[in-house]
């Protein structure tokens, strides 16, 4: 029968999380927890002593002076088994580490038990995504990237907005965007490396370098601001470093003031464990709870099952012409440089390129605008609620709500359980409420019936040269499409505008999923389109969502600039639009 602590022990089977601290070096966590975890199991009731049998020769007689003796069998404890003699039970709890943090860094800290420390090598091999938490402060460089290090220098950075703080984040994530794909070292050729690619299941095989999958700011505060990272194969010092060298693109210097994972694969923050609650009694259900998770740890070796698959798949490589087509511009510039696309000439890019068969088209701003400002149509909204606010007021408060909505729910809180009518009911609650607006059932008919305001044309205005455009266009023989990031109204808002007999297809962010800058949404576009992206165009007016992107895959990205607000840009006149009615004349001079 088994003893108490052996049960115990046997409840310690698994993976786990815990939160590193900063300043705290892993191994003094690894062993703080082994620690209390031997304490635990070697506190558990003993199981009870063995017993032996022992024959004594006693006197028979009532006196002692009787000869005659006796053979008695006695049982008594056997003091070899005596705790004090033993000493503990268990000596040693096998604690496994999975992806380590230096001392400088925080966050989520995996750790196996038992036979989980098997499903730690899987969580290895599977290449998980992890993410992470950068605060850095612009001004300064030091020997290690970090605020405490040895300075080095100093520079001022009142230049630096977040505008280019976010182009320059967007050169970096297309620059690793091209890395991934070439470490996959997935057959092209094949529809599974396609599906992997839609899904965001690329992953690189064997050793690579550290691989971006996603970065974007949070917060921007000058001189201090805020990273998130979603990375593979990274390590904190590559982390800090990346920050030092954003600096530098933006002609100045920054350090790294904090380095905090929050995921690392399935495990995120809310599964880790504080300090306090390294006990036995805290992890066990911890280790129950993630029990699931371990599975899917042990599970992920999918991707190389998937690789392998793609490597001896010759009926596929027949198939697939629309996924070779999709991704052999990616692979024709895997040796080339990191550069988010190749300055050459007009006339060598289009012989190289061929010709363009379709047109994506990004929408608000490039053939749609709002009709009015949004503090005027809210306050005329608020109007008929019997309220009279300030449209300035409205409108800084608007910018303020959409801005903290977009970071805290990005692409419309999909990954939150929410949907497009949610996230803006959220909005206009909150911009309501900074205005002194409080009534919970006014601010819900007000949020209802500004959503509905924006699903038809009244709120709508279709710039003057966007109909000719796309009807050029449709002359050309070309099909055309939509990539916008916008919600389910989208469809009904270009019917009601006349505009919706010209595309094909229509990919909104909250219809795929992602939005943009994310290429996944481009490679949705490109599987609808079943042409590679050498014959594809795409026209937006957003620097970074529309052209970077777009560009980082090999489609002809134009950049519609109708102000003149971008020509600070590095942009090659090519590729820049003053309105769209130079499109045609440069679709038709790059097909002929």
């Amino acid at each position: 029968m088994a003893t108490q602590a052996a049960r115990l022990l046997r409840k310690l089977d698994g993976l786990f999380a815990v939160y590193k601290p900063p300043g705290v070096h892993w191994k003094l966590v690894r062993d703080a927890v082994e620690s209390n975890l031997l304490r635990a199991v070697n506190s558990s009731p003993p199981p009870a002593p063995r017993c032996q049998v022992q024959f004594q020769l006693l006197s028979s007689g009532e006196n002692s002076s009787s000869r005659e003796l006796t053979v008695t069998a006695t049982r008594l404890p056997a003091l070899a088994d005596h705790p004090l003699v033993t000493g503990p039970q268990f000596h040693k709890i096998r604690v496994g580490v999975g992806h380590r943090l230096d001392a400088f860094s925080s966050g989520v800290l995996v750790l196996g038990l038992g036979n989980g420390n098997t499903a730690l090598e899987s969580l290895y091999r599977s290449h998980v995504t992890r993410a992470y938490t950068l605060e850095g402060e612009f001004g300064m460089a030091t020997d290690d990237f970090t605020h405490s290090g040895r300075v080095i220098e100093r520079t001022t950075y009142g230049h630096v907005t977040q505008d280019k703080l976010e182009r320059v984040l967007a050169m970096i994530q297309g620059a690793n965007q091209k890395a991934l794909i070439t470490y996959s070292r997935v057959n092209l050729r094949s529809q599974d490396a396609y599906d992997l690619a839609v899904k965001g299941m690329l992953r690189p095989q064997d050793k690579s370098p550290p691989i971006l999958t996603g970065l974007r700011c949070l917060r921007f505060e000058p001189p201090r601001f805020t990273l998130e990272v979603q990375c593979v194969n990274e390590t904190q010092w590559y982390l800090r470093k990346l920050l030092h060298e954003v600096g530098l693109e933006l002609r100045t210097t920054a350090v790294c003031t904090k380095v905090r994972r929050t995921r690392d694969g399935p495990f995120k923050m809310e599964d880790a464990l504080t300090h306090n609650h390294w006990t036995a009694d805290d992890i066990i259900p911890a280790v129950t709870h993630l029990r699931r998770a371990t599975r899917k740890v042990r599970k992920n070796d999918f991707y190389k099952q998937a690789v392998s698959q793609l490597d001896s798949s010759t009926k596929a490589q027949s198939q697939n012409r629309t996924s070779t087509a999709l991704l052999e511009n990616v692979s024709e510039e895997k040796d080339g440089s990191h550069s988010l696309y190749s300055e050459m000439s007009a006339d060598k890019w289009s012989t190289m390129l061929g010709p363009v068969r379709w047109v994506l088209w990004d929408v608000k701003d490039t053939l749609l605008k709002v009709r009015r400002s949004v503090g005027e149509q809210y306050c005329r909204e608020a109007e008929h609620a019997g309220l009279k606010l300030p449209p300035l007021q409205v409108e800084a408060a608007f910018r303020q709500a959409y801005r903290q909505h977009s970071r805290l729910y990005p692409n419309y809180g999909l990954t939150q359980g929410m949907n497009g009518q949610a996230w803006w009911t959220g909005v206009v609650k909150s911009t309501f409420s900074q205005c002194g607006v409080q009534d919970p059932i006014l601010l819900d008919t007000i949020a209802r019936n500004l959503f509905q305001n924006f699903c038809g044309p009244e709120n709508w205005e279709v710039f003057p040269d966007s109909d000719s455009a796309l009807k050029s266009c449709t002359a050309l023989g070309m099909k055309q499409g939509v990539v916008s990031n916008f919600d389910s109204r989208l469809e009904g808002v270009l019917r009601g505008c006349g505009l919706l007999t010209h595309f094909s297809f229509l990919l909104t962010s909250e219809g795929a999923g992602v939005a943009k800058p994310d290429i996944t949404i481009f490679i949705q576009a490109l599987q609808k389109c079943g042409l590679p992206a050498k014959n594809v165009a795409h026209v937006g007016d957003h620097y970074i969502n529309d052209y970077l992107t777009s560009r980082s895959l090999g489609i002809r990205g134009y950049l519609l600039d109708r102000h003149g607000r971008h020509e600070h840009l590095n942009v090659p006149p090519q590729h820049r639009l003053q309105s769209l009615d130079e499109l045609p004349a440069r679709l038709q001079q790059e097909t002929d």
